[in-house]
């Protein structure tokens, strides 16, 4: 057996590397001629007339409502961050996450879902600027508080959340605190002890509900029935 037919059983770091540096390179590219097509379709009318297009409608984190024109082969990945870059401020970049409104709704966007092209999306609803709060429900001296997750809007109040847990756990009397202790084990009845009171009016945005460490417990309240002799 000569040299030349004998076969290294070692991968090659070699390969490895010219393989990504070419996957780089052809993202690059992809890049710049997304650029370039996104140039045109801004300064062009023609080029706008000639490609097809679709207008969505955005819902800031604030509610506002705005509509704009998107080509149908764009990527939702590049519409998503080019939404949370232009309308979501920074205290709000790690906390906000872009779904779709319909008459369900909010539905999140999965990772499948950012490969695919704004064209999947026609008449689907409305792109939507929402964030997830941790809610703990108990009664925290006797029963162990159950951990849920609510996707809510920057401007929705206390009541609306308070409806929301009413409807999914069946539940007719809650009393809301805010906490910021620990998300994963679940607060105590001493935390509850401590907690801040929540009002109806209070927001998500005013009480600051978007920071990691904050979290809403929910406590059931005994309703008193009075019997009559």
């Amino acid at each position: 057996m000569t040299a030349a037919n004998v076969i290294s059983a070692t991968p090659s770091s070699f390969v490895y590397e010219d393989l990504v540096s070419q996957v780089q390179a052809i993202q690059t590219k992809m890049n710049e001629f997304g650029n370039i097509l996104d140039d045109r379709w801004k300064n062009n009318k023609k080029i706008r007339h000639e490609m097809k297009s679709h207008p969505f409608t955005f819902i800031d984190p604030y509610g506002n409502q705005m509509m704009d024109e998107h080509m149908d082969h764009e990527s939702t990945n590049s519409v998503v961050r080019k939404f949370k870059k232009d309308y979501v401020p920074k205290y709000l970049q790690q906390w906000i996450k872009i779904g779709i409104l319909d008459k369900t709704g909010i539905s999140p966007i999965t990772d499948y879902d950012l490969k695919t092209t704004v064209s999947n999306y026609v008449n689907k609803g409305q792109f939507i600027a929402y964030g997830e709060v941790i809610v703990w429900i108990g009664r925290y001296e006797s029963l162990t508080p159950q951990r849920l997750i609510l996707r809510v809007l920057l401007t929705d109040d206390l009541e609306r959340i308070k409806l929301r847990i009413k409807e999914q756990q069946h539940f007719t009397n809650l009393e809301l605190k805010l906490s910021t202790t620990d998300k994963t084990t679940g607060p105590t009845e001493k935390d509850w002890s401590e907690g801040t009171l929540l009002k109806s009016e209070d927001t998500i945005m005013s009480c600051q509900l978007y920071k990691n460490d904050c979290i809403i417990m929910a406590k059931l309240i005994r309703e008193m029935v009075n019997n009559c002799l």
